[in-house]
C-alpha cells in the first residue's frame, strides 16, 4: 500500500511539472528572456508597435500642427513615422531635415535602414562639414519643446 502512495505522488508530481513546462519554454535560465525578445520592449505593452507614436501625435492638435510643418509635401505622418523608435528621435529627425536642410527621406534611411545610424551619424554621413553633435542637440531640445507643449495641451485639455 506504501509503494501505491509513493507512484500516486510521483504521477502527481510529474504531471504538475509538465503541465507548467509550457510557461518555461524558451527561457534560459534565471528567468531571463528568450532569445527573440528585444531589449527595449520592457517598457512597452506588448502589442505595441513601434510607429504607434505617430497616433498619439495626431491625436494632439498643437503637436501634429508643429510635426505637420516639419513634414516633406505629400508625406504622411504615419509614413514618415515608420521605422523609427521612438516618437523623440522621429521628431528630432524632422527637425534636423528642416534646420539642415537634408532631405528628410535620406535622413530617415540612414537611421533606420539595414545598417541603421544615429542621428549624429547620419547628419555627419549626409553633411560632413556641419558640427554633428551641435545640431542633434539642438533637434532634441526642439523636439523636447515640440513634446512639452503636447504635454501642456493634455493638462489644459485642448486635446482632441
Amino acid at each position: 500500500m506504501h509503494v501505491a502512495r509513493i507512484s500516486t505522488a510521483i504521477s502527481v508530481i510529474a504531471m504538475t511539472a509538465v503541465s507548467f513546462a509550457p510557461a518555461y519554454a524558451g527561457q534560459r535560465g534565471r528567468g531571463t528572456p528568450p532569445a527573440t525578445a528585444h531589449a527595449n520592449t520592457a517598457s512597452k505593452p506588448a502589442n505595441s508597435k513601434p510607429a504607434d507614436f505617430a497616433g498619439r501625435i495626431a491625436s494632439h492638435p498643437q503637436l501634429a500642427s508643429r510635426v505637420q510643418a516639419l513634414l516633406p509635401p505629400n508625406v504622411a505622418l504615419q509614413d514618415a513615422a515608420a521605422g523609427f523608435k521612438n516618437q523623440g528621435q522621429f521628431i528630432a529627425a524632422l527637425h534636423v531635415s528642416h534646420n539642415l536642410g537634408i532631405p528628410f527621406d535620406q535622413l530617415k534611411a540612414g537611421m533606420t535602414g539595414p545598417n541603421h545610424e544615429s542621428l549624429g551619424q547620419a547628419i555627419h554621413a549626409l553633411k560632413p562639414g556641419v558640427d554633428a553633435k551641435a545640431a542633434t542637440r539642438v533637434a532634441e531640445r526642439e523636439a523636447d519643446a515640440d513634446e512639452k507643449a503636447a504635454a501642456a495641451d493634455m493638462k489644459t485639455g485642448n486635446s482632441k
